[in-house]
């Protein structure tokens, strides 16, 4: 507005040197116009630079075109026209303005509005800081950026060229500033609009929308005259992760009310409700047995998720998925987004669990073992697993039987299984027990040989060597890992008085009192191996002429 101010100045302010008497002359050539006087005139001929007016008088008045911005001089500016102007200065030619009357009249028009509370409409041209340019006619208007729209303004350029309807918030005719809003507007017809639908609408009720604006946590949707909420949980029967997957701005949907807040003005909305719950007709469309295809969703330490359909997902557990080590099996060869195989074996439609197995599509090695795996059979395997209880061999057949630390050896004392076997040992074992309907078989690494207490037999003489004296006896190992207990009222002979005689690492014989090999123990007494000879030596000197006596015998033996 500031540039025409010089407009309005009169040919009076603009000199201040001109004379009375060139003043009342400059006012009897233009027959009594004076400036700022408004008159109609006609427009006689329009060149480059200005339009010319025919004022009925002696001189003709021109309307510059400079008062217009370039290219934007009014329409209803021709030849033969009548228009009303304003005159500005009155100096040789009369200068008129056209563009003052337009903007006195635009004024008066924009004050009325104000007055009475009326809208106007106007072009948005560019933005500048703090909001917009908005032309309203002959004059513009500011437009806050936070008047524009009703929700938060992401892209203001979105905004130019856009024409609306405006409310007039402030106007200062003197300074000639207007300030506008749209929002004002909206928020006013978006008012009516939700208390007319929500006066309509009702729960249960299905109503055509337009996705209006997304959220992380649903989207607003436009019902036909206010926005209901579509939280993410109603989008479908599955748990979706972003609204974008499924909609976008703009796009036409069908949804159920499912509830109405009028004090509020709320309206909760739902999708999946129009869409029948996959779980209800569960079992009939996923009967146990069944073999399908499936994506695997999401892996876990247990196992996978496998989707069968939107909205249904499968477990399928480790121990499902290989007859044996399918753990292992499972982190070896499964990848997110993988398409796999699956057997169905459970269906909870009450909890919403579908149990899956891909071992089970494939022939069960269980079936066959009593066939392969009698007990009392040799076989060869390989040590997969070492637990602290004991190690897991692989079978030819692909089953894995468990070789408990109780079976390691017959005489050593194991107690960590890795200080025996390691992974990948190659091993022979004799199979123990087989229970094909618990997926068990049950290894031994000792049965290969035969229990060597078995081979000690009560009164049997054996040799050994002292190892351990205690205040009870001694100990004799027979071989590496068998040994004998001497109970000192065993111990006693000629030549021992009690165990506590012997010396260790001295080698004595014995003769086997006691032998349980379920126990690990036998027992053996020197007292007896040598009652036992002096026996033969007397029954076999018993019989001669000149036999020697008994001291002289045993003297002798001594």
């Amino acid at each position: 507005m500031a540039e025409n101010e010089h407009l309005d100045k009169t040919v009076f302010e603009n000199d201040e040197d001109i004379s009375m008497a060139d003043l009342m002359k400059c006012y009897e050539e233009v027959g009594g116009i004076e400036p700022g006087k408004e008159l109609d005139a006609v427009i006689m001929e329009e060149n480059a630079d200005c339009f010319m007016i025919d004022l009925g008088m002696k001189s003709e008045g021109m309307i510059p075109k400079k008062e217009f911005e370039e290219g934007k001089v009014p329409p209803e500016l021709k030849v033969g026209a009548k228009v009303r102007v304003k005159v500005i200065n009155t100096i040789g030619r009369p200068i008129l303005s056209y563009r003052t009357v337009l903007e006195k009249a635009k004024f008066d028009k924009i004050q009325a509005a104000f007055n009475n509370g009326k809208h106007i409409s106007g072009t948005i041209l560019k933005t500048i800081k703090g909001g917009f340019i908005v032309d309203i006619g002959a004059v513009n208007a500011f437009l806050p950026i936070s008047q524009v729209d009703i929700h938060f303004v992401k892209d203001p350029q979105a905004y130019i060229g856009k024409t609306y309807e405006f409310a007039i918030t402030d106007l200062d005719v003197r300074k000639k500033n207007i300030v506008i809003s749209r929002r004002k507007i909206v928020e006013d017809e978006k008012n009516a609009s939700r208390e007319a639908v929500l006066a309509s609408i009702v729960e249960g009720q299905v109503l055509d929308g337009i996705v209006s604006r997304i959220a992380n946590f649903g989207a607003f949707v436009d019902i036909g005259g206010m926005d209901g909420l579509l939280h993410i949980g109603e989008l479908a029967w599955y748990k979706v992760k972003k609204v974008e997957d499924l909609l976008h701005v703009g796009q036409k949907i069908k949804v159920q009310v499912l509830k109405v807040d009028k004090a509020g003005g709320k309206v909760s909305l739902s999708i999946k409700n129009l869409i029948a719950n996959p779980w209800d007709s569960i079992a009939e469309r996923f009967p146990v047995g069944l073999v399908m295809e499936g994506k695997i969703a999401s892996i876990m330490d247990y196992g996978v998720l496998v989707e069968l359909e939107p909205g249904v997902k499968g477990l399928l557990r480790a121990s499902e998925y290989a007859w044996n080590d399918g753990e292992a099996a499972l982190k070896r060869e499964v990848k997110k987004g993988r398409e796999i195989e699956v057997k169905i074996i459970g269906v909870d439609k009450e909890n919403k669990k579908i149990i899956l197995s891909v071992k089970r599509i494939l022939s069960n090695p269980w079936d066959e073992a009593f066939r392969h795996y009698a007990p009392g059979a040799v076989v060869k395997g390989t040590v997969q697993t070492i637990t602290p209880f004991g190690a897991f061999v692989k079978l030819p057949e692909g089953i894995e039987g468990l070789v408990h630390i109780s079976d390691f050896s017959w005489t050593k004392k194991i107690n960590r299984p890795e200080d025996a076997l390691k992974k990948g040992d190659e091993v022979e074992v004799v199979v123990m027990e087989v229970n094909p309907q618990n997926e068990k078989i049950f290894l031994s690494l000792k049965h290969i040989n035969q229990d060597p207490y078995k081979k000690y037999k009560v009164g049997s003489v054996v040799k050994g060597k002292v190892v351990r004296i205690t205040d009870f006896g001694a100990f004799v190992e027979l071989e590496p890992g068998i040994k004998a207990h001497i109970k000192n009222n065993e111990a006693v002979s000629l030549k021992y008085e009690k165990a506590q005689a012997f010396a260790e690492g001295e080698e004595l014989e014995a003769k086997i009192v006691k032998v349980d090999s379920g126990k690990r123990k036998i027992e053996v007494s020197v007292k007896k191996l040598e009652f036992d000879r002096e026996k033969e030596l007397i029954k076999q000197f018993a019989n001669q002429d000149d036999s020697p006596t008994l001291v002289e015998l045993l003297s002798e033996e001594k």
